[in-house]
């Protein structure tokens, strides 16, 4: 019994389009503003090196020194933007250089986001140009849903890599008390984190593009759609512990367990991303397979 999608077609339809991404409008303006956020993002944190960097436990610090003035902005300053528990807090405070956790927590709340500026113009923008009927005699819908989705992933992954790579250099240069081995697995550790909490979202925004079948519709639904999880999710959270729940219905929640120090938080982490991703393509597939094109 064969497989009900034609992997070859599939991975033509991924180089084809990673290629066209490379550039196109959207993948031009996600790349100049991932490369300026996370950038400053990494600029912020070297900036912490010469005071707290050091991987002496943050924990027990003389009040007033410099790296109890670093930690403090680390709690006044991480709180509000995400939900990571005191304990994941803690282990970060201690237990990693607190230049790369200040990192790691904003690039949490904010590269996902970022995500829907790079994947609403999956198969939305063959849907609005019809282009998508001369297409379909030679792919099948289902090789060209999991193609597009497949090259934006592409796409966040070779940009996300690289510009984890130059941060990482960047520490280790200014740095220089900060051990090799420590910047490299925390630096893999973030990728990792990133990347599983991008899948899903680049998926979402695939749901979105079927459903919706025109690229403005789509960046604005699905970016609306976000914003309005989390910003009602966040107010519904300070009346009621139980709201958090309707932090589920997208991986806003669920991407602040990477930071939490046990592997079990990681992988549980990780199969919700997957669990997301296979929902909205399912979803989405649903709807594509039933337009009339």
């Amino acid at each position: 019994m064969g497989l009900p999608v034609n992997l070859k077609d599939t991975l033509i339809v991924t180089r084809f389009d990673y290629r066209n991404l490379v550039r196109s409008g959207p993948g031009v303006i996600f790349l100049v503003v991932y490369l300026f956020v996370v950038v400053q993002l990494g600029a912020v944190s070297i900036d912490l090196i010469p005071f707290g960097a050091k991987e002496n436990p943050m924990c027990k610090l003389p009040a007033g020194s410099a790296p109890s003035k670093v930690k403090d902005k680390l709690q006044r300053a991480i709180p509000p933007f995400s939900n990571v528990s005191p304990e994941a807090l803690r282990f970060l405070e201690c237990e990693r250089p607190v230049v790369m956790s200040v990192f790691f927590l904003f690039s949490l709340f904010g590269v996902p986001f970022l995500v829907l500026l790079l994947s609403f113009n999956q198969v939305a923008g063959y849907l609005h140009r019809k282009s998508i009927r001369y297409i379909l005699p030679k792919t099948g819908r289902l090789e060209l849903y999991l193609g597009l989705f497949l090259s934006n992933l592409k796409f966040f992954t070779v940009v996300s890599g690289a510009v984890t790579l130059a941060v990482s250099l960047g520490w280790l240069i200014v740095g220089r008390n900060l051990a090799f081995g420590t910047v490299l697995l925390f630096s893999v550790q973030i990728f990792i984190a990133l990347w599983l909490s991008a899948v899903p979202l680049i998926a979402f925004m695939s749901m979105m593009a079927a459903m919706v079948g025109k690229p403005t519709g789509t960046f604005f639904l699905g970016v609306g759609f976000y914003l309005a999880v989390d910003i009602i999710g966040g107010l519904m959270s300070r009346q009621t512990e139980y709201a958090k729940i309707f932090f589920y219905v997208l991986p806003l929640e669920a991407k602040y367990w990477f930071a939490y120090p046990s592997v079990g938080h990681f992988l549980g982490a990780a199969a919700l991303m997957v669990c997301y991703t296979v929902a909205y393509l399912a979803i989405g597939w649903a709807f594509l397979r039933r337009r009339n094109v």
